[in-house]
């Protein structure tokens, strides 16, 4: 079971140990003293009171325990209610630091010390390290990649040599590498196809896919809890930012081809119905086709509308003709000149969203409340989980019809929040605008300098503005990161990172032609087959399979990552085949 160090053990103290499941642990409780309770407080609820967990005359044997977050453990003795605030020390004999590791096994002795009751906390069977196998699955993938991309210019120097072998005496064949190749020094650059973008897109599709089968079980690639920022945090906020980057490239494209303004609202509406739909189709494959109880709002829901509000902005104010300034000063700020009048309309729901969120007055909660309810601040508002965020979505779209079990749910005992819902439109619209002035740059800029020197600026300017809303902390900001609220500060910090990944991906691929994009440009290519299938394809074989007791990280990440390339082997093939799906 503990195969990272002894790959023997399987039982202990006749325990057995193949019963654990993931992130679970053995703790043997014992006590001289009858009539005791153990309240517990997980180290990821905020302000949390501690809440009634154990009666220890009632077990009888070694608890099957979560290692996933630390805890700490307070004895008490009986006749205290079933919460406790942290401050209220005074019922308390003895607390431990609960610092579990998957597959330990742990005594905990609660006993007299001569007038003190002490507790003596000890680890009987040491934890296996679960990082371990993350690290080699890590530098596996990266072997693996180099192999591959080894392999590929082996083969294209071979044909190269052939092809000169071929050509006729005084006259050079080009390659399609160096029809490809992008010259700094050329102002081409803008007219060819920015690689990045799909490169960019597929580095998103292909974390949300491993994120969503499950990221090896790992807690710290999932979502945070409430506030914070964690791997799984960035992906659905990168994807929409680069569908902005794409906007006004397509609108320009379109204007050069005199395609009037009716006819390009017309395509963003049916793009933006096709994704709605699209996304309540997928709501139902967890929960059935129950229109009762159905999902309205999702991820590709979000995406339908804010595509349809910032593309529709795009159109509505997008000059067809518009002249580059003879002043340099004024030509290096085109980009900005050209969108100040959409940046007022996307700064009008910005500020919209704050009004809400921080002056709509809700029954039985604070105004201006933006915590996870439940359990938070010690249980005073149990309803208010997302304050005017979730109220609206509530409002408007009732308990039944958003999201169930969000990531507050097992922590801070909160209920139903949608997380892709109505008021957070409001901001991801300001995320995706982000976007549509980095693809601004592309279009006014064709010097490949000066589209870094501005994607660098914004992304420095985004990062800092975040810094300052949450005060570069996770609880004490004005406006903590929280992708459940998709508050201003995660936007911004999240865009941040973005224009930063777009210029790495640019230098390398576009700019030195030091990589080709691969793997991840095939997957971009084809995002939304991507999405759509490997959300269909969740539980299917060979995507999904389960060999023998799955209870290892090391078995999950292996399943999860193996999925995962799987939709990349399907994107190379399509992108061989030249399938591309526009919707």
């Amino acid at each position: 079971m503990s195969w990272i160090e002894d790959p023997g053990v399987t039982e202990f103290r006749g325990l057995n140990l193949s019963s654990l499941g993931v992130d679970e642990a053995f703790v043997n409780i014992t006590s001289d003293i009858p009539n005791l309770w153990i309240y517990t407080l997980s180290s990821q609820c905020y302000k949390c009171p501690f809440s009634r967990k154990y009666e220890i005359d009632d077990i009888q044997e070694p608890l099957k325990y979560s290692t996933r977050y630390s805890e700490k453990w307070r004895v008490v003795s009986d006749g205290f209610p079933p919460t406790i605030s942290t401050d209220n020390q005074s019922s308390v004999l003895c607390e431990v630091d609960m610092n579990l590791g998957e597959f330990g096994v742990y005594d905990l002795w609660i006993h007299d010390g001569g007038g003190e009751i002490l507790c003596e906390f000890t680890t009987m069977l040491k934890p296996v390290n679960i990082y371990f196998p993350l690290v080699i699955c890590v530098l596996g993938l990266i072997l693996l990649w180099g192999l591959v991309a080894a392999s590929a210019a082996i083969v294209n120097q071979w044909k190269q040599n052939k092809n000169r072998t071929i050509a006729p005496i005084g006259h050079e064949l080009e390659s399609s590498d160096d029809k490809d190749k992008i010259s700094p020094n050329k102002k081409s650059t803008s007219r060819r196809r920015v690689k990045a973008l799909d490169t960019f897109r597929g580095i998103s599709i292909v974390l949300m896919i491993f994120v969503n089968y499950g990221a090896g079980s790992y807690a710290i690639l999932e979502h945070a809890i409430w506030n914070g920022l964690q791997l799984a945090d960035v992906v659905f906020p990168w994807f929409m930012w680069i569908m902005g980057v794409c906007i006004p490239i397509s609108v320009t494209s379109q204007m050069k081809r005199n395609v009037s303004r009716f006819k390009m609202f017309a395509g963003v509406l049916r793009r933006s119905c096709i994704l709605f739909l699209l996304g309540v189709m997928l709501n139902t494959l967890a929960i059935g086709s129950h229109l009762e109880t159905i999902r309205i709002f999702g991820v590709l829901q979000r995406f339908g509308v804010v595509y349809f509000v910032v593309a529709t902005i795009s159109i509505c104010f997008s000059c067809r003709h518009c002249n580059t300034p003879k002043v340099k000063c004024i030509a290096a700020i085109q980009d900005i000149l050209i969108l100040l009048p959409q940046w007022i309309v996307v700064a009008c729901f910005v500020a919209g969203h704050c009004a809400l969120t921080f002056l709509l007055p809700i029954p039985d909660c604070p105004m201006g409340y933006i915590g996870p309810g439940g359990n938070h601040d010690n249980a005073q508002y149990k309803n208010c989980i997302g304050g005017a965020v979730g109220f609206v979505d509530k409002l408007v779209l009732t308990s039944k019809h958003i999201y169930q079990k969000p990531t507050a749910a097992e922590i801070y005992d909160a209920g139903p929040f949608d997380p892709e819902g109505i008021v957070g439109c409001l901001t991801s619209v300001f995320q995706v605008f982000l976007g549509v002035q980095a693809g601004t740059i592309i279009v006014v800029h064709q010097g490949w300098k000066g589209r870094l020197i501005r994607w660098w600026f914004w992304g420095t300017l985004a990062g800092v503005g975040g810094a300052v809303l949450c005060l570069a902390s996770k609880e004490d900001g004005w406006i903590p990161l929280n992708k459940n609220l998709w508050s201003v500060s995660f936007v911004l910090v999240t865009s941040c990172f973005a224009f930063y990944l777009l210029c790495i991906c640019y230098v390398l691929i576009d700019v030195k032609n030091w990589w080709s994009g691969a793997p991840f440009i095939f997957p971009g290519m084809n995002a939304t087959i991507m999405y759509v299938g490997h959300s269909i394809a969740y539980d299917l074989f060979p995507w999904h399979w389960s060999y023998g007791l799955m209870n290892t990280h090391f078995m999950l990440l292996l399943e999860n990552i193996w999925g995962t390339l799987l939709w990349i082997l399907i994107a190379f093939w399509l992108y061989r085949v030249k399938f591309f799906l526009a919707i």
